[in-house]
């Protein structure tokens, strides 16, 4: 008897995991975007970031691509920035998103911002080709998006100590206007060259 019962109770139990999963898998498969929401409120962005990859590979917006560059970035994962902003800021619409972004972040509720979209987008990129060791593309990544672009990779180097990505991130940002944010920056780079 009491195998019949525990039988029946597991039997039960896997049917309703299995229900579970199904009903998990429809909601991925058919609404990745209210997915990807989900998991964004729960912090889990690894986990948004492949939600909205799907909702990019079905629609090929640039805007669900700015998406998954935004959770890639928030995750952490060197492999999802490198991946999804490199992908963005290759797009034809990059423009058009920056343009958007900046104006969705002017006036809001913290006030005039202070930064761009672009510069956040090529900042964070250029942080994780530095990390990932690739200093020329860093370099050539921060150079297009602006001075404020240099503000992330100049941080990398300064906690590692890094020598000779100092030295090009020296030379790079002598070529840029001499803003009081570039002599910053490059006051802090020549400590470490």
């Amino acid at each position: 008897m009491n195998k019949v019962v525990l039988k029946t109770a597991l039997i039960t139990i896997a049917a309703l995991a299995a229900a579970a999963l199904i009903v998990f898998s429809m909601w991925l498969l058919i609404s990745p975007q209210t997915m990807a929401t989900s998991c964004e409120k729960t912090g889990n962005y690894s986990f948004a970031v492949t939600c909205a990859d799907l909702r990019y590979k079905y629609t090929g917006d640039a805007g669900d691509l700015a998406r998954c560059a935004e959770d890639g970035i928030l995750s952490g994962k060197d492999k999802h920035i490198l991946n999804y902003c490199e992908k963005l800021t290759l797009h034809d619409d990059f423009g058009k998103i920056c343009a958007a972004k900046d104006e969705a972040l002017s006036g809001g509720v913290y006030g005039e911002h202070t930064g761009e979209y672009r510069a956040y987008i090529f900042g964070h990129l250029a942080a994780a080709q530095c990390r990932a060791g690739d200093i020329d593309k860093a370099v050539s990544s921060a150079k297009a998006g602006g001075e404020l672009a240099y503000v992330k990779p100049v941080i990398e180097i300064l906690e590692r100590a890094d020598k000779s990505a100092a030295e090009k991130f020296l030379s790079a940002l002598r070529e840029e206007g001499q803003t009081e944010r570039v002599k910053n920056l490059i006051d802090i780079l020549e400590k470490i060259a």
